[in-house]
């Protein structure tokens, strides 16, 4: 579950408690980006010992940087991608967004242009630059 930093914003008391307590832990991950707690929960299902070969989701945490982090700790990962004019990938040597990579690709006869499969290169210009191979589906 999610709050909000905005003390304003946040229903009920906001005492002081004492932050090495669970529910102070709790607290600030729930003041914490969505995207963070993410990687944050993966790490300690992880470290717990659950095994698993694939992270599933949808659209609100597929962005390229998450997609990566998780990569990073040698989980596969299947995602519904934004159609985003912000985020792009790499696709042939140009980084594109998601409606130019179904636009560059032609129609081929007695297929659906949807019905496509394109390799792309997640990550990249940003401050790791890491990049992974994924398929576009």
């Amino acid at each position: 579950l999610l709050s909000s930093k905005n003390d304003q914003n946040v229903i009920g008391t906001t005492k002081k408690i004492d932050k090495r307590t669970i529910a102070a832990k709790r607290r600030i991950m729930a003041q914490s980006k969505g995207t963070d707690v993410v990687i944050q929960l993966l790490n300690q299902a992880l470290k717990a010992g659950l095994t698993a070969e694939y992270v599933m989701f949808d659209t609100w945490f597929s962005n390229p940087h998450q997609i990566v982090q998780i990569s990073q700790r040698s989980l596969n990962v299947i995602a519904m991608v934004k159609k985003s004019s912000k985020i792009t990938y790499e696709f042939e040597g140009k980084r594109m967004n998601v409606k130019q990579i179904f636009n560059a690709c032609k129609k081929r006869r007695g297929r659906s242009r949807y019905l496509l499969s394109v390799p792309v290169k997640v990550g990249g210009p940003a401050k790791d630059g890491a990049q992974i191979d994924a398929r576009i589906v």
